[in-house]
């Protein structure tokens, strides 16, 4: 990026710019003071309420307790849904699930008022780790219940999102279920720790979702950022 800069600054290019109608408002300067963080954040608030309106976003949280994830793969976890959750609006409707070598509901979607909430972090805190990996399993119960729930309110945005080191070893393969996914059509959005992350990213593409490395990715930054679009 520096190398381009330096090369378009050369007095050559700079006056090929300008012939074509660039540089031409150096001295330009707003006339609207740069917008504060706490404005910024309620336009970005309201934006929700507005593109949104009553269509409710409904999502399931499907976190691996393998015993591949234990350690500090699980604490980041842990620490990556207590932080976000905090962005999410009480007026969606959130569920948790795990798996090692089995699949446990342990959060049925319910709006995410305040016991919703405290519940969904009391789940979070009691998570350990052992056991294989059945994530298309857990992909497959976590589908189950956004299509149920969406009976009850068929306007609503299903989100699905999927915390896993990848190295699924157990149930269900990716190839079992891709077809079902790609006619589904609900986005599932992959947080890998410690993770196959081309296999989480496969499973992301095929609703043209986001996956995010926990290794190098901010991960509690991008999911503030994405729930304060989505969510």
């Amino acid at each position: 990026m520096n190398k381009f800069i330096n090369f378009a600054k050369q007095d050559k290019y700079q006056r090929l710019a300008s012939n074509y109608g660039f540089n031409k408002l150096e001295q330009y300067e707003p006339e609207m003071e740069e917008a504060a963080g706490d404005t910024i954040i309620q336009a970005q608030k309201l934006w929700k309420e507005k593109k949104d309106g009553n269509n409710e976003i409904v999502s399931v949280f499907a976190a691996d307790v393998s015993g591949s994830m234990d350690g500090e793969a699980l604490n980041k976890l842990k620490e990556s849904l207590l932080t976000a959750s905090q962005y999410i609006r009480e007026d969606n409707s959130v569920g948790l699930v795990t798996f090692s070598s089995n699949v446990n509901i342990n959060l049925p979607i319910n709006k995410f008022d305040l016991n919703q909430r405290s519940y969904f972090a009391g789940a979070v805190e009691d998570m350990q780790a052992s056991g294989n990996t059945a994530m298309f399993d857990a992909i497959v119960v976590a589908t189950d219940m956004l299509i149920k729930a969406k009976e009850n309110k068929p306007n609503a945005k299903l989100m699905l999102f999927v915390l896993s080191d990848g190295n699924t070893n157990r149930g269900h393969s990716f190839n079992d279920i891709k077809s079902m996914l790609q006619v589904l059509k609900i986005p599932i959005y992959t947080i890998g720790y410690n993770a196959d992350i081309k296999v989480l990213q496969n499973v992301s593409r095929i609703n043209e979702a986001a996956s995010i490395n926990a290794d190098v990715d901010d991960v509690t930054y991008k999911l503030r950022n994405l729930f304060n679009a989505q969510m």
